[in-house]
């Protein structure tokens, strides 16, 4: 295999890349990359958990304001707490969504790896 023919390969392999990456750019696709492996079930979970403690911070905070002051404790301290429930539930959220990318990413590399492992293969048989 000469130089040209070198260049030429490594630029359709750059340009399947480049295509691959263009495909997965944007926050929805990695959104929905989360409901696609098997933890899809506790994925949904997690967001109508996410959802539950949204509303429960803004009737813990509306309890905040509109309570007398010897009230005020118990309500911030609930405010505090789902507001902190809910950080842990969107770091894990964010977390699982990385997590899949990142396996799929790794797929696709031990895939490319594989078909050069073949076009090796096949192209030293060719020469002998």
């Amino acid at each position: 295999m000469n130089n040209k023919q070198q260049a030429a390969e490594l630029a359709a392999q750059a340009y399947q890349l480049d295509k691959l990456m263009r495909e997965e750019q944007g926050l929805m696709p990695l959104i929905q990359s989360g409901f696609r492996g098997g933890l899809k079930p506790l994925m949904i979970l997690a967001y109508l958990l996410a959802l539950l403690l949204t509303v429960a911070i803004v009737f813990c905070a509306y309890q905040f304001f509109t309570v007398e002051a010897a009230q005020q404790n118990f309500w911030g301290f609930c405010l505090m707490l789902a507001f902190q429930a809910q950080v842990g539930t969107k770091i894990w959220i964010w977390l699982e969504m990385n997590r899949t990318s990142t396996v799929r990413e790794l797929k696709r590399v031990e895939l490319a790896l594989a078909q050069l492992q073949a076009q090796a293969v096949a192209q030293a048989a060719a020469e002998r």
